[in-house]
């Protein structure tokens, strides 16, 4: 049994900072219901790797959840959402600012009929400021957030290759919720929780990418950015990642590569000198890796307790030994997709690991949750018939 077991969420959000967040829920046992509209349902069904109608990419952020289709802008599919958040704990939402409001569902119309629902509405800039009711995707808030702009490469700064602004947007909307389940067991009361994808990044970047830009007083000591120097370093037949952070690594690393010139240099003796020295800094570790064979340097390093590993690409990290040893990435079995790999929760709790239900097709459960509900299956045909609701299931 899950630490959230008995608790019921209701989804309306697609890609990712939504659904990765309910998500981890539904990973903590709660159960989650998925609404998508009649139509093509979320984007992310379309993204990627796919067989029979359905990619790994949904596969991957929508398991553990039920899906229901129905359409929101007819009476009927609202009667159906407002039946489901009358009874649910949380509610996830996002859509633009003033979307759900028009449909009839913001916090201030929910609250009234649930006072204790916990209510999660995502959206890319929040509910005030000249950005408010801007569309917003994951390249659109690395641009705002600093992310692309510390990426630095010799033709300007560039793009993360992953979609790491509605991660960690689904990451503190997950804090969110969970800290407001705790507060509502102690209260009895709901509450709103605004949750922005620009203040989420700013705030996860700050204390690294914005190093710089914090001190205000005239007489503060400023380095450079370690971060704008951070690179990957060339072997012989391949990259390392290597990160000699300490005084005492630094002498490890020197000694391990037989570098006892760099041990006397005055411009990396101490962690202050590196510091302000960061580009000759790298330079000497780049100078010096360059000379051996990935393997050997990675192995020689870890033996004197220098941070190092290899650079992976996406298809070798599967065949990490320490990976394979944990069971981080498992083969797992869809009813649509087949076999297919992803990862095992990374947070273990009280020594259970939660099996999630495969990602569901859209409309799976339509008919499941309706009679639920306790729609019978005459109003159930009647509203697949007019379109009201959709079902992979007829």
């Amino acid at each position: 049994m899950g630490p959230l077991e008995g608790i019921r969420v209701v989804e309306l959000g697609v890609m990712i900072a939504v659904p990765a967040a309910t998500e981890s829920l539904a990973g903590l046992g709660a159960s989650v219901i998925k609404i998508e509209d009649t139509g093509s349902g979320d984007e992310l069904r379309k993204y990627g790797s796919s067989r029979n109608g359905m990619s790994t990419w949904f596969a991957n952020a929508n398991s553990g959840k039920r899906s229901l289709s129905t359409d929101l802008t007819q009476k009927e599919g609202k009667e159906i959402l407002w039946k489901l958040l009358e009874e649910a704990d949380i509610f996830v939402q996002g859509f633009r600012t003033g979307v759900t409001e028009k449909l009839g569902f913001g916090y201030a119309q929910t609250s009234q009929r649930n006072p204790s629902l916990i209510y999660c509405s995502s959206t890319g800039f929040g509910e005030t400021g000249p950005y408010r009711s801007l569309p917003a995707y994951d390249p659109i808030i690395q641009g705002l957030s600093g992310w692309a702009g510390i990426q630095k490469t010799e033709s300007g700064p560039t793009l993360h290759k992953t979609m790491v602004s509605d991660k960690t947007a689904a990451m503190y909307n997950t804090q969110a919720i969970l800290a407001a389940l705790v507060q509502r067991a102690r209260t009895g009361e709901g509450c709103f929780i605004e949750a922005s994808m620009l203040d989420s990044n700013i705030m996860f970047n700050w204390p690294d990418v914005m190093m710089q830009c914090s001190l205000l007083e005239d007489d503060g000591h400023h380095l450079p950015n370690v971060l704008e120097g951070y690179r990957l370093y060339k072997c012989k037949d391949g990259y390392v990642t290597v990160s000699p952070g300490t005084d005492k690594q630094w002498e490890a690393f020197c000694n391990s590569l037989g570098a006892s010139s760099e041990l006397k240099d005055k411009k990396l003796r101490t962690s202050k000198d590196r510091a302000e020295n960061i580009e000759y800094f790298f330079g000497k570790i780049a100078s010096l890796v360059n000379q051996f064979e990935r393997e050997w340097i990675v192995e020689k390093l870890r033996e004197a307790g220098v941070p190092a590993g290899p650079v992976y690409s996406p298809e070798q990290v599967k065949e990490d030994p320490h990976v394979k040893a944990r069971g981080v990435v498992v083969e797992k079995l869809h009813n649509k997709i087949g076999k297919f790999l992803g990862p095992s929760p990374p947070a273990k709790m009280f020594g259970v690991n939660l099996d999630l239900s495969d990602a569901p097709e859209q409309g799976q459960h339509t008919f499941e949750i309706l009679r639920e509900l306790g729609y019978d299956e005459t109003s159930q045909a009647k509203m697949l018939k007019q379109g009201i609701i959709k079902s992979n299931r007829h």
